[in-house]
């Protein structure tokens, strides 16, 4: 389909007819009523450059390039050097920075404002665009909303599959797949890593955004909300998230990435506990409560509903062994013992946390 094929609308409905109205929008996720179209939008920031991230400073200090055996003195300093092989260094942030602009030139010169699918934005979401993603840099979620303006959201309501395949012949064929556990991107792949994960999607003037699913229908989204959320829990919870995905990582990835971020956010929110203090109540809370955890943004409901239940249990085990050692961690740490509580840690986190010494 090209860009200006327009799409027939279902027998017995007049195009005058075709509005956002059959999707049905949750009053605590609608937009408020100062939302309104040329209103500030915190996806999109005015002067057209990226979101603007937390003046903060980090909870960990920057230990550098790491040369040498990791060794280290004390607990905090131990984390302090796991953050620095985990965390993106400004090179992959360069990186990420390039892959949004590109996609943008490219879409910008395709979706002009006056064709039949203007283009609204481009910008950086997900672990990428939270600054909640872990080395190595290998795929980037790339968001591109269009207006539903010159009859577009008419063309494609009855199959959102029609806009992902529009985009995808428009940019050069690249192959679909899903992101998420129920929606459509588009994935670009280039010659050396990142990838990216184009994810069209329709600006909703009531709802936000919604994007297509594999089902040819459409999926609310707030990524803007999620973005805000994450930066308001604080350079110490999202120092924790990083830690809990290189666990996560270390234990077989059963998790999804925005999972650990809510649950983490769920559990950590407002206590004020250190990153060694904050990880072992996470893991009391995985273990003694469980996985369940909503979606920030009130749209998504239970971020766990993916795992099976033989997910669950072959979790169980790791999750149990994660808290009894962190719980111990924390305590040798609070008894001035730094050797045995790094060594605790290690039983955690595996080869890649540092050595006492």
């Amino acid at each position: 389909m090209g860009v200006d094929t327009p799409r027939g609308t279902p027998a017995g409905v007049r195009p005058g007819e075709v509005t956002y109205d059959h999707l049905i929008i949750p009053s605590h996720w609608r937009r408020s009523n100062e939302s309104t179209p040329g209103a500030p939008n915190a996806l999109f920031p005015p002067d057209g450059g990226a979101p603007a991230q937390s003046s903060l400073p980090p909870i960990n200090p920057t230990t550098g390039a790491m040369t040498g055996p990791l060794l280290v003195g004390t607990t905090a300093r131990a984390f302090a050097k796991l953050d620095d092989l985990i965390r993106l260094s400004a090179e992959d942030k360069a990186v990420i920075a390039a892959r949004r602009d590109e996609a943008e030139r490219a879409l910008r010169a395709i979706f002009r404002p006056r064709c039949a699918l203007p283009l609204v934005g481009v910008a950086t979401i997900g672990s990428a665009g939270r600054d909640t993603m872990i080395r190595p840099l290998d795929e980037v979620d790339i968001f591109a909303v269009f207006s539903a303006a010159n009859s577009a959201w008419k063309r494609f309501r009855w199959d959102s599959r029609d806009l992902v395949l529009c985009v995808r012949n428009a940019i050069g064929g690249e192959r679909i797949q899903t992101i998420g556990s129920r929606g459509q991107a588009l994935r670009i792949v280039y010659d050396s890593p990142p990838d990216v994960h184009l994810v069209p999607a329709f600006d909703h003037p009531r709802a936000g955004y919604v994007m297509p699913d594999r089902v040819g229908g459409w999926l609310p989204t707030r990524p803007e909300r999620h973005t805000s959320w994450t930066a308001d829990l604080g350079p110490r919870v999202i120092s924790a998230v990083r830690l809990l995905k290189a666990w996560n990582r270390v234990c077989g990835s059963h998790l999804r990435s925005f999972h650990i971020e809510a649950l983490a956010g769920q559990v950590l929110a407002g206590r004020g506990l250190n990153t060694r203090q904050g990880l072992a109540e996470v893991f009391r809370h995985m273990d003694e409560v469980g996985l369940v955890a909503a979606d920030p943004a009130d749209v998504g409901g239970d971020l766990s509903a993916y795992l099976r239940p033989e997910d669950v249990d072959a979790l169980a085990e790791t999750i149990r062994a994660a808290r009894i050692y962190s719980a111990k961690a924390v305590g040798a740490e609070q008894a001035g013992d730094h050797e045995e509580a790094v060594a605790l840690w290690g039983s955690v986190f595996g080869p890649e946390f540092p050595t006492f010494g």
